[in-house]
């Protein structure tokens, strides 16, 4: 206790040089923790597009199903029997029927093509419960009720001068038929995120799939909600004993790669720049230590000579850098998570160009915050060692000889 009192004493003899490295830490801190937040907000809203809202976490196909050139030829019967055995696996919240397939839409002079996924609304949105928020704004998810309805991207429909309400014509030919055609009637639009998928994308209701396809009672595939994102491959395994043969059973990672390498490559962003943060740091506490042994070599010597041990001369110096490194890393997560929490309680609107407005809420959870704690009090212990060492060293005559 004797040695941390003087330790925090000494740390006051230069207020202006403990000052700039405080603020060195609590600035790395505050930096590290709002990247992370910022980051923990983007792979959140990444997965929530891109997963929770168009994927889902596991889906189960017929076998041959990937990688197909007549995917529609291996489609699944509905049936009640295998969604029940889906159903009864562990972590499974829900099973929802799907149809993907393209074809051209026409305002009766122009037609270009389309991607479309029909969905099941009476079940969909408990797989992917994102879905329901996942349109344009003034638009409305497709409900249960009325099959003749249809979402699609804003510049599809711009592409054909269609707006809300208007009756356009979808043809697509199923598996064993020849080109059929429906009318659809556009009940709203479908969020841009991207011009790519604003040109193609539509979202439809099964049955209006089913008949558009000459598919009565057929599914291309079974999306399953699980309740951790993070099991969906334990999941994916316990539903391909439970299916068996003749079923491929794969998850998001596998569906959309994608989105799994944007989530790894913002990590590793992530973490490089905490590493060059906390370098930066580091660099300045050993100078602010090293700056304190030059200043104070004679009164290292008189301490030498009076008999305090290179032990405690080590240990001093010690002290007054975990002092000064924990108090600060104390203060500046605090001050991080402050303005993440304030930040995240209102959002980040970002408007990518061309596509709609997003908005991320940033967040970090408490252990990430102790870890940043323990990186920063051993970061700073470290840095202190050569400078401790250093003055531990003195040789009491020459040190005090020193001017």
């Amino acid at each position: 206790m004797r040695l941390l009192g003087l330790a925090l004493r000494n740390l006051t003899r230069n207020k202006r040089r403990t000052s700039i490295t405080a603020l060195a830490i609590i600035l790395g801190a505050v930096a590290i923790v709002f990247l992370r937040g910022f980051g923990n907000g983007f792979i959140t809203n990444l997965i929530e597009t891109n997963v929770l809202s168009k994927v889902g976490a596991v889906q189960v196909f017929r076998k041959g199903y990937l990688g197909s050139d007549d995917p529609l030829k291996t489609s699944l019967r509905e049936d009640p029997q295998l969604v029940a055995r889906i159903q009864a696996v562990a972590g499974v919240t829900a099973v929802a029927p799907r149809i993907d397939f393209d074809g051209m839409v026409s305002n009766g002079s122009e037609s270009t093509m389309f991607l479309a996924t029909a969905i099941d609304p009476a079940v969909e949105y408990k797989v992917c419960p994102k879905r329901l928020t996942r349109v344009a704004q003034g638009s409305q998810p497709l409900q249960p009720g009325h099959e003749g309805d249809a979402l699609i991207g804003r510049t599809l429909a711009e592409s054909l001068g269609a707006g809300k309400s208007s009756t356009l014509v979808m043809q697509a030919a199923g598996p064993h038929a020849s080109t059929n055609a429906l009318d659809v009637e556009i009940s709203g639009f479908l969020p841009t995120h991207s011009l790519a998928e604003s040109k193609r994308l539509a979202t439809v209701r099964l049955g209006f799939a089913q008949d558009l396809l000459r598919m009565k009672g057929q599914v291309t595939s079974y999306v399953i909600g699980i309740q951790d994102l993070k099991q969906a491959s334990e999941v994916a395994e316990r539903v391909r004993a439970a299916v068996g043969e003749g079923y491929e059973v794969t998850t998001w990672v596998e569906l959309d790669p994608q989105t799994q390498t944007r989530v790894t490559s913002t990590g590793y962003s992530l973490l490089v720049v905490g590493l060059v943060l906390f370098l930066l740091v580091a660099t300045g506490i050993i100078n602010t230590m090293l700056m304190s042994v030059y200043e104070r070599v004679r009164e290292i010597g008189t301490m030498l000579a009076l008999g305090v041990r290179r032990w405690q001369v080590t240990a001093l110096f010690l002290c007054e850098a975990t002092a000064l490194g924990l108090l600060s890393a104390i203060l500046g997560i605090g001050i991080g998570w402050l303005v993440v929490r304030l930040i995240g309680h209102h959002g980040v609107h970002i408007r990518p160009p061309g596509g709609d407005v997003t908005i991320i809420y940033p967040y970090v959870d408490g252990g990430f915050l102790v870890i940043v704690l323990a990186f920063a009090l051993v970061g700073t212990i470290l840095s202190a060692l050569y400078p401790a060492w250093k003055a531990a060293r003195l040789r009491p005559v020459e040190a005090l000889r020193a001017t």
